[in-house]
């Protein structure tokens, strides 16, 4: 795993009502507009290639659930912007 430079750590996708933040090179938070944590996004890498998994924190603890993904970052995001 590379290191990440200051930028390379601020570069993360954007959706309407969340804001992200690079936590290191194949992990993302996912926070409301209120700042609450929703949970994260993690780059996984398997022998079909690379997918992108939404992962809910369970309100009050420590326990995420995974709540959808897909091929790109942006499909990943939408499972925590979309009702």
């Amino acid at each position: 795993m590379a290191i990440m430079s200051s930028t390379q750590r601020r570069t993360a996708p954007q959706a309407t009502g969340v804001a992200t933040r690079r936590v290191r090179d194949d992990l993302w938070r996912v926070v409301s507009a209120s700042g609450l944590a929703l949970g994260y996004i993690a780059q996984v890498d398997g022998p079909g290639g690379t997918v992108f998994e939404a992962r809910r924190l369970l309100p009050g603890g420590t326990a995420m659930i995974p709540i959808g993904g897909g091929w790109a970052l942006a499909d990943a995001l939408a499972c925590f912007t979309t009702p």
